[in-house]
Formats: structure tokens, sequence, C-alpha cells
């Protein structure tokens, strides 16, 4: 008879962080990993229930400790920022921390389910019921709950299944997204079960020993608050924004941009029904199509000027189909990044948040100017001759690229200003084997005699984000 472990929230929030990610970044661990579960019956044992026999409750963990399928209610994921004096303030000076509570807002009956396939003795299975109704939260103290224990799921819940793929995502389904959940080793170590947080750290340990991370298929948050703009007119932007309290560096635009591009290449390719993209620069047989400018542009957008990748907007001049804005709401499901052995950022969560004309592109992107600057490197696509001044060769490049994109380079005057945020960003795709990185990176402002709208991408990976200019007048 399979055992069903039945956690309600009545506050409808469970808040609970994924062990070895940073409380700040904003991510919550749904469903409860089994190693979070036994945990939690292990604590009801010690604390709340210690007349069960050691023998029984052994045993009981020993049963559990098999990776569980789940039933999980629709639910949104939202947090609260919190501020509290940290130690500066003692001197006198305002100085503050940041603290994130993110959270799952559970909809329907606000209940998770836990299905072991698995026969339970009375004994075991007296004290499972016993030990459930002790179990005072799940996850963080906010997590209030009332756990019960069934012999199965009632037949009028519709919530749908969390279950293992192991290591094949080709097994997801387009409402599910691949999730890491920590399960223990079998058999179960129970000495390991009972490590503090402070042990794990102090063996430089990410996890706690005999644990192991395995790949659930997790009905994906619903996103009832997504602002995406409604448009008649084609769809030629998009904008994503980076989840989590740390955001990557500018520098690490291109792998990063280069990451998301083979995401959504991926997505369409396993779509079937090949055609023409735009947001791949592909065409349905896998050539490059023409005119690449029209093609998406993956941008990097610092708003507020600290170095870091607060948004990536996508540009495309030619437009998007609705086939294409729908694969880049797919890829907000999935962990974006490079792969490991590449510098750039990893595990990174986006959301896409409005989609639309290029009335969505940042302001200082667009607006009319003489004066332009460039906010990441602009480095030509030929090297220098010998015979050519560096000032002359910047020139030439540079309307060279306002050629190819219909832009006017009359008139217009190059200036190089040193730039020493620049000196770090990386200039080559990671994709690209035969990329040796060698080219210069440029801090230059353009001074055109009429003033100019934007965007202005110029030069080699300016699809990448680099090469890309603000107005400065």
């Amino acid at each position: 008879m399979p055992v069903v472990l039945a956690m309600h929230f009545p506050w409808g929030r469970y808040h609970a962080t994924p062990w070895g990610r940073y409380v700040n970044e904003g991510l919550v661990e749904i469903p409860p990993s089994p190693w979070r579960l036994l945990r939690a019956l292990y604590s009801a044992w010690q604390l709340r229930a210690p007349e069960l026999e050691e023998r029984v409750v052994h045993s009981l963990l020993s049963a559990l400790a098999a990776p569980p399928s789940y039933r999980i209610p629709p639910y949104r994921i939202g947090h609260s920022r919190h501020y509290y004096p940290d130690s500066k303030h003692r001197s006198g000076s305002a100085s503050t921390d940041k603290a994130v509570d993110a959270f799952a807002v559970l909809d329907g009956d606000q209940t998770i389910y836990a299905i072991w396939p698995i026969d339970l003795d009375p004994e075991q299975r007296e004290a499972l019921a016993r030990l459930a109704k002790s179990i005072p939260y799940i996850g963080r103290a906010e997590s209030t709950c009332e756990v019960q224990v069934f012999d199965q799921v009632p037949p009028e819940v519709r919530h749908q299944y969390a279950e293992p793929i192991g290591l094949d995502d080709d097994a997801l389904g387009r409402s599910h997204q691949p999730t890491e959940v920590l399960c223990p080793e079998l058999p179960l170590d129970l000495d390991t079960l009972i490590q503090r947080p402070v042990d794990v750290r102090a063996a430089k340990l990410l996890y706690p020993s005999s644990t192991r991370k395995i790949t659930y298929a997790v009905p994906a948050p619903s996103q009832p608050l997504q602002a995406v703009t409604q448009t008649d007119s084609a769809v030629t932007v998009v904008r994503l924004t980076i989840s989590g309290i740390r955001q990557p560096r500018l520098a690490h635009a291109v792998p990063l941009m280069d990451a998301l591009r083979g995401g959504c290449i991926k997505i369409l390719t396993r779509q079937g029904s090949a055609f023409d993209s735009l947001l791949a620069g592909k065409s349905a047989d896998g050539r490059p199509l023409a005119d690449a400018h029209r093609h998406g542009h993956f941008l990097p957008y610092d708003s507020d000027g600290d170095g870091r990748i607060d948004e990536i907007v996508i540009w495309a001049p030619g437009g998007l189909t609705a086939r294409e804005v729908e694969v880049l709401d797919i890829l907000g499901r999935r962990s974006v990044g490079v792969p490991d052995g590449v510098t750039g950022p990893r595990d990174l969560r986006v959301l896409l948040t409005a989609s639309g004309g290029d009335d969505l592109l940042p302001e200082e992107w667009t607006r009319l100017a003489r004066r332009w600057r460039s906010v990441t490197p602009f480095v030509p696509s030929r090297h220098r001759k010998r015979s050519k001044s560096p000032e002359g060769y910047l020139h030439e490049e540079v309307v060279r690229e306002l050629g190819y994109r219909d832009g006017s380079a009359d008139g217009m005057s190059v200036v190089e200003r040193f730039n020493p945020a620049f000196v770090g960003f990386i200039r080559r795709r990671w994709r690209d084997k035969k990329a040796t990185g060698s080219r210069s990176g440029h801090a230059i402002e353009l001074e055109f005699p009429e003033p100019l709208s934007g965007p202005i991408a110029l030069g080699h990976l300016s699809h990448f984000g680099l090469g890309l200019f603000e107005a400065i007048d």
C-alpha cells in the first residue's frame, strides 16, 4: 500500500532555500527534497516523540530514503526584501544589509503530496503518523505546516506530478522544468542525516556527505503577473529579467549571450517543424540567414551602471514570430549559463517580462543624440594594417559598420577614450574553438553633425553584446 505524506500549508506560503544556495539568490526548494523531509521526521522524533522505539524509527527512515514522487499544486514564486542594521551601524553611520525572503505561494488546496510506492508494517505506519503530526513546519520556521499520512492521494486532487527524470531533460513536458533535488545515498546512513551545516562547511563540502543530486521534472510556476506588452505590430523587442540577488558581470556578456542563444536553438530544434528563425539567425536547414543585422541581438542592459547585467534585451529588427517569443518564455523555466570549464555565469534564471516594439528598448539606446559612447568594447571585425594609423583604422571600421546598418557617417568623428572597465571583457564566443580572442576592444565616442537615433551596435560580436552604444547628450 503506497505511503502518502500530505503537507498542508495553511498560510499558503512555503519557505525553503535549496541546500548549497545563498538565501539572497531568491531560490525556493520546491518540491521539498527527500533529504529535508527525512531530517524533519528525525527532528520530530528527537524533540516531540522520544517515546518511539529507535528500531522502528530507523527502519522507517531507511524505507523512506528512496526518492518519492510528488503532486504539487499551482504555485507562484514571490519574495520580500528586508533591511536591517549591520555591524558598521554601531559606529554611528547608517549602514544596512539586505536579506531576501523567497517563498512559493501555493494555490488550490495549498497541499504538497509526497508519494512512496512502498509497504510499511503497522509499527512503521503508526510511527510515521505520530511523527507527521508532530512536525510544526517544513523548510524555514515561517512555513507553518500540517502533515498527515494517507494511503493514497485524494481522488479530487488534480495537482501536477513531479518525478525523477535522471539527466535526460528530453523527458520534460512543456509545462515542466528540470530541478535538482538533494537525496540521501542508499542505503541510508543515519549518522550523515544529522550533520549540521557548520559541520558540512568545516569539512569543506558543499553538500552533506552520503548525499546525491537527482533531477526531477517539476511543474513550472505560474506567472499571472507577467507584464508582457500586447501590441498589434511585429514583436521586435523582448526583455528578460535576471532573477536572484547577484547579477552576472557585464564583462561576461558574450559567453552569457552565447549560452542564451544556444538555449533558444536547442528548444527550437526539439520542437520540430524547422523554419527560418531570426531569433537563431539560421534557416530551416541550419544555414546562416542573409542580412545578418536583421537577426536577433542579445544585448546586456546595466540599468544602474554598477558593471552588472540587470536585464537581457533581445532586439530583432526583422521581427520575431509568436513561436520565437514562446521559446524565450520556455527558456525562463530552465537554468541558463555556460558549461563547466568555461569562464562566465552559470545556473541563472531569467524571466520574460515584456515583448513588443522598439519602444521597449532602453531610452538611452534610442533617443536622438549627436554624441554616443560605447558601453561595451567596440571590437573591429578586421585587423589593422601597419600602414593605417590607429585613429584612421577605428574611423574606417566604424564607417564600414554603419554602412552595413544603413547609418550615415558623413562628418562623423571618432575619439578613443580609455575605460579601465573594458580590460577584463571577454571578446570571444566559447563555442567558437578557432577564435583566438586577440582582437582589441576599444572604448570610443562618436559625434555626428546631426542628431541620430539608435540603437547602435557595431563590430565583431555585436549580436552578443559587444559594440553597444548609449547616447550621452
